[in-house]
């Protein structure tokens, strides 16, 4: 072979060389290509987007309300307001309904005692039918309370065995023993009036003195902005509760209905409420028991008063 011809045999091969690596680097290239592309598509996550696609926006989350944080529960669930949403169950919020000025007849208290919930009554003692009213109600399983007469502060008459600021402290004992001896089976006592002796530290430490010695709770009706019960209470170690709502300040049903609405808000927001009527006006029943399953369906469970204590010290 001449000299030119082998110079052209060995340039096509260097040339078929040379094609031969430049197709190994682009097939290299693309391989690489399809490794590297899925892998960040992996690790990008939710926010990954494409060069010419706007990235999704976030929807802010909503600022809890009151309805929101105090949710309204029990064994019904809220269904999803679109299709694959999870159902869940929802706290409850409790009202805790008591009765006052038991003791005077027993016609009234029928209404009451034959009420189909749980409710408290807070008997008067030293009436005609103080004894026998608490017996009832004790038989009829609903809870009892002493509603103890005490001083007012515009020299209203309590009424009979009430506690004044002018007694000492063995007498405001002895009153206190005598009363609850009319209805033993009071799981506590509420004030009967009483905005001058709730107001007045000595007479509130020996009362407190008494009911933690009896194991007993205190229920301030409140009569009083001033009053003393709170921090004597706790001195003493006494289970302590309050009243929210007076529901029959004004008798009749329309103001009793819109006094129970309250209640409601304040059981959603704080988690419980404690109202507060008086025997004298059946139509609480009435009301109450008309509202009893709309209760029920807003998320709000009538009980005992004393289950709010167990509710607060758990």
């Amino acid at each position: 072979m001449s000299t030119s011809g082998k110079r052209q045999s060995d340039g096509g091969r260097s040339r078929a060389r040379r094609a031969i690596a430049l197709l190994v680097v682009i097939a290299a290239c693309l391989v690489a290509v399809l490794i590297i592309l899925p892998s960040q598509k992996e690790t990008a996550g939710p926010a990954a987007y494409s060069p010419g696609e706007p990235a999704a926006r976030q929807r802010p989350r909503p600022r809890q309300t009151d309805a929101d944080a105090v949710e309204r529960p029990g064994p019904q669930t809220v269904e999803a307001a679109g299709k694959g949403r999870q159902e869940r169950p929802l706290p409850r919020a409790r009202i805790a309904v008591v009765i006052d000025d038991v003791g005077y007849n027993l016609e009234e208290l029928e209404a009451f005692l034959d009420f189909p919930g749980p409710i408290t009554l807070s008997v008067l003692p030293n009436l005609p039918y103080s004894e026998e009213s608490a017996r009832r109600v004790a038989e009829a399983g609903k809870e009892l309370l002493l509603h103890l007469p005490m001083e007012a502060e515009n020299g209203s008459d309590p009424g009979p065995g009430a506690i004044l600021t002018s007694q000492n402290d063995k007498e405001i004992r002895r009153l206190l023993e005598a009363s609850f001896s009319q209805v033993p089976k009071a799981a506590g006592m509420n004030n009967h009036m009483g905005s001058r002796a709730t107001a007045d530290r000595r007479v509130m430490n020996v009362v407190m003195d008494y009911l933690k010695s009896n194991g007993r709770y205190f229920l301030d009706s409140r009569t009083t902005t001033k009053t003393l019960g709170p921090e004597t209470a706790r001195a003493h170690a006494v289970p302590y509760l309050e009243r929210d709502i007076f529901l029959d300040n004004e008798p009749h049903a329309e103001a009793i209905r819109q006094a129970l609405e309250e209640g409601i808000e304040v059981a959603r927001k704080e988690g419980s409420a404690i109202l507060i009527g008086h025997v004298r006006n059946p139509q609480i029943v009435e009301v109450i028991g008309g509202l009893l399953a709309e209760l029920d369906r807003a998320g709000v469970e009538l009980v005992f008063l004393s289950d709010l204590l167990e509710e607060a010290s758990s």
